[in-house]
């Protein structure tokens, strides 16, 4: 059933067509892409439950490959629940509780309540995974006509995936592929679901769109995906500002000194230079700037924000300083090369409407935040593609159109074995490298023993301050099944010199230490707990008996509280303990 009104708009390749609002009942298609999506999302949180209900493992409430980030996640949670904002749990120094994340308040906040934070960090997958496919499937919508058509964009930029080569390996790039980020990164989803519909409100608001459109809403929905996850605010801003460009028709020219005329805009009055002054603009043309400065002022406003914590915060800057790294840009290229082969046929007809331009100029502001976030500037540049299937799928779906695919024999036939062929590979690849991938290894924290679990949860409920020294694996579980703070856990954030700090760990509790270097060490520290695992030796109660005010036991690992534990040195920067920690000792 449709809705009573429809939307002029036209086609990445600029044929001009009315289509129909994307407020229609899913169709049986939708249905299985939606169920398909879904099946996917828990994919790795099925495997995690096997394990416990087949084999009686504890899980830590990990769900994703790379559990440091999810269990990164968890502490947030953690932290956020006693004070709304959180802080770095992975330092035993004091550190401020300043970092604001609207999903992560509102999980510390149910957490707060009684709820596990693994729980109240699922319950965004359902949200995440429902709104990424709403918004993927109203972007078709306000940009392609037909419904097969549709349902091809649905599915490819959802699904899409293909080969490439990873730091040397045969794989699949994850932030390619949306399924990887149901994987333990609802922020991501989350982000790239508020993106699409800050873009698409943002249209209707111009204009473009149903009527009794709310002009503040694509403001909201922009700030809310910068919160989120800043790159997807980035790719938002970067393609606002480049479509307006496009579409007040920017005089190459003169595009260093002077900005065409506004769609109109009256040409008899101009201002500085040539441009057209404010007053000499049609109500039409001002309310589009009003828009546009308002979308991207709010979506800048969290951009800034996480700017200010990386230089104010040492915790985050020394992060970001960590984080740095130089994806290629070769693999990702080799990785969207099927899909972006095909959507290079749509830019070949000139574009006509806001969307149209702005599902062209997207790839392109992916690529220009891929670049600032490879530079000084930033870090992780990867996250610049996150979502970049959508407007590929639907500029190769258009290209494809204008080039004649419906002319072959058995077009629709074909056009479904294409889909297949560019989504299914890839999905049952990931599918079964993360049945590998998930299962219970010595020294990964998606599962722990049940005695270091009685021993964690003596510390979460132990009154007595002070923070954990462990080995890294059970480092990067203490802040988030404890509150406490822990000496090195995540090398993000037990910074700086994280290795080295986990060297000397792994030393300590492996019984590599002289026992005056070991009590030496650990004094400096700051740590009031030593946690052993399963995995040390039964050394270290002879090594620091002259620090150790009192042993628990339970099984296999053991909680030890130190007797007036030294205060750690320095800020977060380097210290004698810094050096200390660089000398090899043995």
């Amino acid at each position: 059933m449709r809705v009573e009104y429809a939307v002029a708009a036209s086609t990445p390749g600029g044929a001009q067509v009315t289509l129909a609002s994307s407020r229609r009942r899913i169709d049986p298609v939708e249905l299985a892409v939606l169920a398909a999506f879904a099946a996917v999302s828990v994919w790795v949180l099925a495997l995690d439950l096997w394990q416990v209900v087949a084999h009686g493992l504890v899980w830590t409430g990990t769900d994703g490959f790379f559990v440091i980030d999810q269990l990164q996640y968890l502490a947030w949670i953690r932290d956020a629940s006693h004070h709304l904002l959180a802080s770095n749990l992975f330092v035993l120094r004091p550190t401020p509780a300043d970092y604001f994340q609207p999903a992560v308040v509102i999980s510390g906040l149910i957490s707060a309540l009684g709820v596990a934070p693994w729980l109240s960090l699922l319950l965004w997958k359902p949200v995440a995974v429902l709104g990424t496919f709403c918004a993927v499937r109203a972007f078709a919508y306000r940009t392609l006509e037909g419904r097969s058509q549709r349902h091809a964009a649905l599915a490819l930029g959802l699904f899409f995936g293909s080969f490439s080569i990873v730091y040397g390996q045969f794989g699949v790039v994850g932030d390619l592929f949306p399924g990887f980020l149901s994987w333990g990164y609802p922020f991501g989803l989350l982000a790239l679901a508020a993106m699409l519909a800050s873009l698409l409100s943002y249209a209707r608001a111009r204009g473009e769109g149903a009527r009794a459109a709310i002009p503040a809403l694509p403001a909201v929905l922009g700030a809310l995906a910068s919160s989120l996850h800043p790159w997807q605010g980035e790719v938002l801003i970067v393609t606002l500002v480049l479509t307006e460009l496009a579409a007040s028709g920017l005089r190459s020219g003169r595009a260093g000194r002077r900005l065409g005329a506004w769609r109109g805009a009256r040409l008899g009055g101009t201002g500085w230079r040539g441009t057209p002054r404010w007053r000499d603009l049609d109500p039409r043309a001002r309310r589009r700037l009003k828009l546009l400065a308002l979308t991207v002022g709010a979506t800048a406003v969290p951009l800034i924000y996480y700017g200010l914590l990386g230089r104010l915060d040492v915790s985050w800057g020394l992060a970001r300083e960590a984080s740095r790294h130089n994806f290629s840009f070769w693999t990702v290229l080799l990785a969207i090369a099927p899909l972006a082969i095909p959507a290079a046929l749509g830019y070949r007809v000139r574009a006509k409407g806001f969307l149209a331009i702005a599902t062209r100029v997207w790839p392109i502001a992916a690529l220009v935040v891929y670049l600032l976030s490879a530079s000084e500037l930033s870090a992780t540049p990867l996250h610049a593609f996150e979502g970049i299937t959508v407007p590929l799928a639907v500029l190769a779906v258009s290209g494809l159109k204008q080039a004649g695919w419906r002319r072959l024999p058995r077009s629709q036939l074909l056009g479904v074995l294409a889909v297949a062929a560019a989504t299914v590979p890839a999905t049952v690849y990931e599918l079964s490298v993360a049945h590998e991938f998930m299962g219970p290894t010595a020294g990964n924290p998606n599962f722990i023993t049940r005695d270091e679990r009685a021993a964690l949860q003596y510390l979460s409920k132990n009154r007595e301050r002070g923070g954990v020294l462990t080995r890294f694996y059970l480092g990067s579980v203490v802040p988030a099944r404890t509150g406490r703070r822990t000496f090195v856990g995540n090398c993000l954030w037990s910074e700086p010199r994280c290795t080295p700090r986990a060297q000397i760990v792994q030393q300590l509790f492996d019984g590599n230490l002289l026992p005056a270097v070991a009590r030496y060490f650990v004094q400096q520290t700051g740590a009031r707990f030593i946690l052993t695992d399963c995995q040390s030796p039964p050394h270290m109660s002879a090594m620091l008996a002259p620090l150790i005010l009192s042993i628990h036991q339970f099984g296999c690992s053991s909680v030890y509280e130190l007797d007036a534990p030294g205060a750690p040195y320095g800020p977060l920067a380097e210290s004698p303990l810094h050096a200390a920690v660089r000398a090899p000792w043995r």
